[in-house]
């Protein structure tokens, strides 16, 4: 089978695209057959050796896929054959088949796409975990999210409509704005306006919760329109810029500032990841939920995918689709 190997700590364009042996399910593992493959973020990271978690080398990068069951060891239980699934891989996502543990392993919805599905825990569970588990955004609190346009924005600008709160987005470009306001963001600002967090303080009653995948100045910022008991929570650091905070500006509003490492849960926590899956699959039956798709690529063309992920030239999810 065709798969990308990682020899060495490399660049996205140094991995080997080769044939290697198709995997055997061990007696708890499912081996799927890949339809779609998300490209995230921390992939080219973990391709760099950048990550906090370093795989044995050599290994396949990937970390979520979408697809159908091939086999299953004899102890997996609750699945058939043939069942449409998704799954969080942690590596080996950019291959024709991989193996899978079933705990990590979710039914697809029967509308959801296999290429929306497999872009979908990764940025939506992270979100509702930011949201919901950590700031605990309620019905009547503003939502404020960064890089709108991106895979984690896209997902928050949702998440918080389903919830019933008033989201504000920003973005870099006219382009991207269209996208949060398309999203459901009820504001759209412009972060390259020096005025931003200006006019969310005093034009639109500031935020109770802001997101922030991006880091940096956008955080820095992000406090000063932050209103009385408000979270911040930091998802990322997509402008490669970690912001140092004058904690004394977090005293004036009694604001909190949160971290989300979602990995967490998902290592520690398996039984509220199957509860975001509840609630994330039931918000999108009801179409509250639309993954946002920017491109799918070949599985060969998969440095270009993850050099168009880190460019911030895309928008929303990047996908692999393998033959």
């Amino acid at each position: 089978m065709k798969a990308y190997i990682v020899e060495k700590w490399c660049e996205p364009e140094e991995m080997v695209y080769s044939d290697i042996p198709e995997p055997v399910p061990g007696e708890d593992e499912i081996l799927i057959d890949v339809k779609s493959a998300g490209v995230n973020f921390p992939d080219i990271l973990i391709i760099q050796g950048k990550y906090q978690a370093r795989p044995k080398r050599p290994f396949t990068p990937g970390t979520e896929v979408a697809g159908v069951i091939q086999a299953m060891g004899k102890n997996v239980k609750g699945f058939a054959i043939g069942d449409r699934v998704s799954a969080i891989t942690w590596i080996g996502g950019y291959a024709e088949k991989v193996c899978v543990n079933p705990l990590y392993t979710f039914p697809i919805p029967p509308k959801m796409s296999f290429e929306e599905a497999a872009g979908f825990h990764v940025i939506y569970q992270s979100s509702y975990f930011g949201i919901v588990e950590r700031a605990h955004l309620r019905p009547t609190e503003t939502l404020l999210v960064h890089a709108g346009a991106g895979g984690i924005g896209t997902s928050s600008i949702q998440i918080g409509k389903a919830i019933g709160a008033k989201v504000y987005a920003t973005a870099g470009s006219e382009e991207k704005l269209e996208i949060t306001k398309r999203c459901g963001a009820d504001l759209s600002l412009n972060y390259t306006d020096t005025l931003w967090s200006k006019k969310i303080r005093k034009e639109h009653g500031g935020a109770d919760v802001v997101i922030d995948p991006v880091g940096g100045e956008i955080l820095e910022k992000s406090i000063l329109c932050t209103n009385f008991e408000g979270r911040i929570v930091i998802v990322g650091f997509t402008s490669g810029k970690i912001a140092q905070v004058a904690s004394n500006l977090l005293l004036l509003n009694n604001i909190g500032l949160l971290g989300l490492f979602w990995n967490l849960y998902v290592q520690n926590h398996p039984a509220k990841i199957h509860e975001a899956v509840k609630q994330l699959n039931e918000w999108y039956n009801q179409g509250k939920l639309s993954p946002v798709i920017y491109k799918t690529y070949d599985l060969k063309d998969a440095p270009t995918a993850l050099r168009d992920v880190t460019s911030r030239k895309s928008y929303g999810k990047a996908i692999l689709k393998i033959a």
